[in-house]
């Protein structure tokens, strides 16, 4: 009788433990049918997203399409597909924006760059230099010089003739009652450099490094105003900034930032196709 009863016993338990595998396996198949219809879904919503270009909202959706098609492979590369098309599409808007952008840029230094020419006359790598300020017009003459490389690199420099040395190492602009200083710059043989030609006594200081302390900004917001400058140091001159010498460090200003603008297009340029050859191959 009692091993009956464990005969019973263990058939009951044998009948639940396969009740439930069942009951598993059925679970597991509408859930999977489940997860299989939402993927579907979520897969065309991806895609009219993609057709309407909304970029970001589709790639969102996709995040979701491949929780809902995780273990189904063929749907999940049907995912990928999508998502390589998206991307190839958001680049490709990318280098057609850029492209414009960069036209754009060029079209301003065109129009700012019309009085500088490119000159080696100060050293190996060329610089650009505003015409009335190359070596010929500004012989002899004391003025502020706009300094500027092909890279967008600028800085003002202060430039000294006479018969004897005044030894500055400062300047100092002023409208009005508005003025304002540069640093002093002390002398180094570079940044502040003096010599003897031609009978005259020449003078350099340059202010580089932000070391110009806001007289770039003073002079560009105000070229069109008569700005003075003074010289200073063991002695002192006084000048009136001549109307060009003001465009000069005006434009050269705008200039550098818009070279430095146009490199980094460039270099988003290329990045971008790199990109594309890369989602292309």
């Amino acid at each position: 009788m009692s091993g009956c009863y464990f005969n019973l016993k263990f058939l009951m338990r044998v009948s639940i433990s396969i009740g439930l595998f069942i009951l598993v396996i059925i679970l597991s198949v509408r859930c999977s049918e489940n997860n299989e219809k939402i993927a579907e879904r979520k897969f065309e919503l991806a895609s009219q997203l993609f057709e309407a270009k909304s970029y970001q909202l589709a790639k969102l959706t996709l995040d979701t399409f491949f929780v809902a098609s995780e273990g189904n492979a063929s749907m999940t590369l049907k995912g990928h597909d999508l998502l390589k098309k998206i991307s190839i599409e958001e680049q490709t808007n990318n280098l057609q924006f850029l492209d414009s952008l960069l036209k754009v840029k060029v079209l301003e230094l065109e129009q700012l760059m019309k009085n500088f020419v490119t000159s080696q006359e100060y050293g190996s790598d060329p610089i650009l230099i505003h015409k009335r300020q190359n070596t010929t017009n500004s012989y002899s003459r004391s003025f502020i010089r706009a300094n500027l490389n092909l890279l967008g690199d600028f800085y003002i420099s202060s430039h000294y003739t006479g018969t004897s040395y005044i030894h500055h190492n400062q300047i100092k602009v002023y409208y009005g009652d508005q003025s304002i200083s540069t640093e002093v710059i002390l002398e180094d043989g570079f940044n502040n450099r003096d010599f003897e030609a031609g009978g005259l006594k020449w003078e350099i200081v340059r202010y580089k490094d932000g070391l110009d302390n806001g007289v770039v900004d003073f002079i560009s917001r105000n070229y069109n105003k008569p700005i003075k400058a003074q010289f200073v140091g063991k002695s002192s001159i006084y000048i009136v900034l001549e109307s060009y010498d003001k465009e000069a460090i005006r434009d050269a200003y705008e200039i550098s930032f818009l070279l430095k603008e146009k490199t980094k297009i460039v270099q988003q340029i290329a990045n971008v196709k790199r990109e594309l050859l890369k989602l292309n191959s």
